[in-house]
């Protein structure tokens, strides 16, 4: 679960817990849970409806309930030296954060993918890594059917993608020649061309 940084603030989506410094900054579970979104989506706005469900998980609820948590976020915030204006109104839509957020995956920690293949091996760290027979390749495959920049793979500690990019011969999850970025497995077959991973 990600940690997002903002001002001297951190807030622990895992631990669920906001703070500044060692002090942990209170906040009502529907308030922290509006804080992480506006987070987790920054920098765009988020539409009033969308809010609505997500913190009230699709229950019937005004609209007043929803200003009343950006009012208690922006206290709490302010109360503790920060922005009391962190939380943007965007007018006759919704809100958004305001300021600016690091977020932190804890992609350091990720234990590398290994890639295997016919007279190949590699392991990949946490990254985006482009897999071709061009020598700048984070995966270097040396084989006609495979194209100088053939695909993309990102490795984080949550995900697993793996994404074409134009090549000749097609990349391959399983079976099906995929033609936008999709989620992979664990452990799992793709072809790069024709050689099988």
């Amino acid at each position: 679960m990600p940690r997002f940084y903002f001002e001297r603030f951190c807030l622990d989506s895992e631990q669920k817990l906001l703070s500044r410094g060692d002090e942990p900054v209170h906040l009502t579970s529907r308030a922290f849970r509006l804080l992480e979104f506006l987070l987790g989506q920054y920098p765009k706005a988020v539409s009033k409806r969308e809010l609505l469900d997500h913190v009230w998980s699709g229950g019937i609820v005004e609209e007043a309930n929803l200003k009343t948590l950006v009012l208690e976020i922006r206290t709490a915030l302010a109360q503790r030296g920060g922005r009391g204006d962190a939380i943007r109104t965007a007018f006759g839509y919704g809100y958004a954060f305001a300021g600016s957020v690091r977020i932190d995956e804890g992609i350091a920690s990720t234990l590398p993918v290994t890639l295997r293949w016919p007279g190949g091996e590699v392991r990949l760290p946490a990254g985006i890594h482009n897999i071709g027979r061009a020598p700048g390749c984070a995966v270097v495959i040396d084989a006609p059917s495979v194209s100088r920049e053939h695909a993309q793979l990102t490795v984080s500690r949550y995900e697993l993608r793996l994404k074409d990019l134009a090549s000749k011969n097609g990349t391959f999850f399983e079976t099906t020649r995929i033609d936008s970025q999709v989620d992979l497995f664990d452990v799992c077959r793709i072809t790069i061309g024709e050689v099988v991973v």
